[in-house]
């Protein structure tokens, strides 16, 4: 495979500056430009291609969008040039969900509101319901602070912003009608796994008695669980990608551990509305949404 394509498959793997939006973009232009490099055999091609989207769909265990983009292109009758014109359709597709998300997000989202984490997705939302909503309280979103990078991109979008602190959430929701957050993937029971601290903001959204509303588009979707049985633990934490300690506590004592998870999860039952670009989900829709994408990637699997 070319170098330069080695090199962006890293990229994404190791990425820790972009949300899901971006990589997926990513991850789809990869596959898309090694569909239409010159390879002599079409059988070579085609096994190059799948090499290649099955190390894209296992590089990043919380973010089932990247699994199910490159999964869908993957499956489609044709050779290479029949991949780059799928990935190409479907890079339009994820251009245009945020739109389509913001027009049945519109209802919910009013007054003073707040989020957590950098969500490209939940960013265009908002600021296409910019007339209705009256400021926005954004947590920090420690080790790496993505809450800060939101916060500047709603400020330069002309927004009122306040940011805290992620321990700060529930002295500042009773000033707030909802919650809002993206998603990095929607196991298929409807839980939410996202940036670590959400699902604590979701619990605090429940004691306060407000909706916690999360903005997404479909290919987040995924066909795994998170599986209640302790036999499973380490299977469960896996899609939460621990990350190195150091990132919280770079010079801490022997003898302390230091833990980071990147990724949390939200149970269903605290999420008021998934709102996608194809409307209102309900468990029964995410669960036949999850059941194309395994079926996509088997296909993956097995070519």
């Amino acid at each position: 495979m070319r170098d330069d394509l080695q090199q962006r498959i890293a990229q994404v793997r190791n990425d820790r500056e972009h949300g899901s939006r971006w990589l997926v973009h990513e991850a789809l232009l990869i596959v898309r430009d090694l569909a239409r490099t010159k390879i002599a055999s079409s059988d070579e091609h085609m096994r190059q291609l799948f090499v290649t989207a099955r190390e894209l769909a296992g590089s990043r265990p919380a973010m089932a969008a990247l699994s199910s983009a490159v999964s869908r292109v993957l499956n489609v009758t044709g050779g290479p040039e029949a991949v780059a014109r799928a990935a190409d359709h479907l890079l339009e597709e994820y251009e245009e969900a945020p739109a389509r998300i913001a027009r049945y997000a519109t209802p919910y989202l009013k007054g003073r509101l707040m989020t957590c984490s950098l969500s490209g997705t939940v960013l265009d939302v908002l600021a296409a319901c910019q007339s209705q909503i009256e400021h926005i309280i954004v947590l920090e979103g420690r080790p790496r602070y993505e809450g800060r990078v939101m916060a500047q991109e709603l400020q330069q979008r002309g927004f009122a912003v306040t940011v805290i602190t992620d321990a700060q959430a529930d002295i500042f929701l009773p000033q707030c009608q909802a919650v809002v957050v993206g998603a990095d993937s929607v196991l298929a029971n409807g839980d939410v796994l996202n940036k670590a601290g959400t699902a604590l903001l979701g619990w605090a959204a429940r004691g306060h008695q407000l909706p916690f509303y999360v903005l997404c588009e479909t290919l987040k979707i995924s066909p795994r669980r998170w599986l209640a049985n302790p036999a499973h633990r380490q299977e469960n934490l896996h899609m939460l990608e621990e990350k190195e300690g150091a990132e919280v506590w770079d010079q801490a004592k022997p003898g302390i551990t230091v833990r980071n998870f990147y990724f949390d999860r939200t149970s269903f039952a605290l999420v008021a509305a998934w709102v996608t670009e194809r409307g209102i989900l309900d468990q029964s829709m995410i669960v036949d949404i999850a059941a194309q994408v395994e079926k996509d990637e088997r296909h993956l699997a097995s070519g």
